[in-house]
């Protein structure tokens, strides 16, 4: 291939052949040649720069793509401000591009697809919107769908971006949670989305039932096909609201209350499924400073429903944004205001901000299983 050349000195070529690079300008396919002491570097147009500059052939070459920044054609001057990350979730690419680059978000996508060929699509994500968080899709290369089959932990999830949340970004948070659970419990998950949560729970858990429900339509059509998918026999599917839902299916040994933006609100209702002693999962998207009135707030609203906080943990799921995290609050419940037994009074209603240790959790467990299955009872 014809292309124009840079002659450098051999001592010089490595810091020319990296701002030509960071410049746009150096033409990474062609290889670079060495004649005597020079090194001859491939360029996109003619450049003067205080060395010899000629025409000449150059034979191609494999050159590694590390990054899709790589081949992504955008202006030297926005290189930088590429995004470093995206999600992939089956064969699409999900990433938030800055209002800077949106004009070369087409360029972005082909990109992507570039780089990675098992990549069938790259949307861009525009925001979670609305009660039911779906994601605002916008396709800007390869095939036009939202459709795919995510595969996680082993399992199979058929998911619409466009239709009904789901974040990869959460696997680890969902098998933590799933590590947690106890034989014969019975699961709450009444924001259950395409069922990660729930599924996860069934199929490498022994759990009575775990109670799937969602508001969204779309969200539990999925959800009902990924159980079948999975062979997740011990998911309960309903659709509708989480507070209708919760008054159903009582008691419960464990709740999740995954909707970050709002899961306070439901605290009550999840409370109220509980049976004598219980785990509710709740999560938010908070400031650190912020963490504190949550913890106060729980135990309110704990306090006003007949409940004493046994223990309380909290824990950075991921980072949210430079001064937000998504954060999980693990609270262990049991009724009434007297301690229930000699493991409630090593914990005492004690906050812990570290990540929360396996044993403990294990004796609270298997009084969970004895005390949850007196409340079952107690309800008949």
């Amino acid at each position: 291939m014809r292309a124009w050349c840079v002659a450098v000195p051999k001592g010089q070529g490595e810091s020319i052949r990296k701002g030509l690079l960071e410049r746009g300008i150096l033409v990474k396919h062609l290889r670079i040649v060495r004649e005597g002491d020079l090194l001859l570097l491939p360029t996109e147009r003619r450049v003067d720069i205080g060395f010899p500059v000629e025409q000449r052939e150059f034979s191609e070459e494999f050159v590694s793509v590390r990054s899709y920044k790589d081949v992504a054609d955008v202006p030297p001057s926005l290189r930088r401000s590429l995004p470093s990350s995206f999600d992939v979730v089956g064969d699409i690419a999900v990433i938030k591009i800055p209002d800077g680059l949106r004009p070369h978000r087409e360029a972005m996508g082909r990109a992507i697809l570039q780089w990675n060929p098992k990549i069938r699509v790259a949307a861009e994500d525009r925001g979670v919107k609305g009660e039911r968080r779906v994601r605002q899709i916008g396709i800007i290369a390869g095939e036009r769908r939202t459709t795919t089959v995510h595969v996680e932990h082993g399992l199979r999830y058929h998911v619409d971006l466009a239709a009904a949340y789901f974040s990869p970004r959460l696997a680890s948070e969902r098998k933590r949670i799933a590590d947690l659970v106890r034989e014969e419990e019975v699961v709450a998950d009444p924001f259950a989305g395409v069922g990660p949560y729930a599924i996860l729970i069934a199929k490498r858990r022994r759990p009575r039932q775990v109670h799937a429900s969602d508001a969204n339509p779309v969200a539990v059509g999925l959800l009902r096909t990924n159980v079948a998918a999975n062979r997740a026999e011990r998911v309960e599917v309903r659709e509708g609201d989480a507070r209708t839902v919760l008054r159903e299916i009582g008691p419960v040994d464990r709740a999740i209350l995954d909707l970050p933006h709002s899961a306070l609100r439901f605290l009550p209702d999840a409370l109220a499924a509980v049976g004598s002693r219980g785990t509710i999962h709740l999560y938010r998207i908070l400031e650190q400073a912020e963490e504190a009135d949550t913890e106060r707030q729980i135990r309110s609203v704990a306090r006003a429903a007949g409940f004493r906080v046994v223990d309380l943990r909290l824990r950075h799921v991921r980072a949210y944004s430079p001064t937000q995290h998504h954060t999980a609050f693990d609270v262990t419940v049991v009724r009434g205001s007297r301690p229930s037994g000699p493991d409630t009074s090593r914990t005492g209603g004690r906050t812990s901000r570290t990540r929360a240790s396996r044993a403990p959790g294990r004796r609270s467990g298997r009084t969970a299983r004895r005390s949850g299955a007196r409340g079952r009872r107690t309800r008949r």
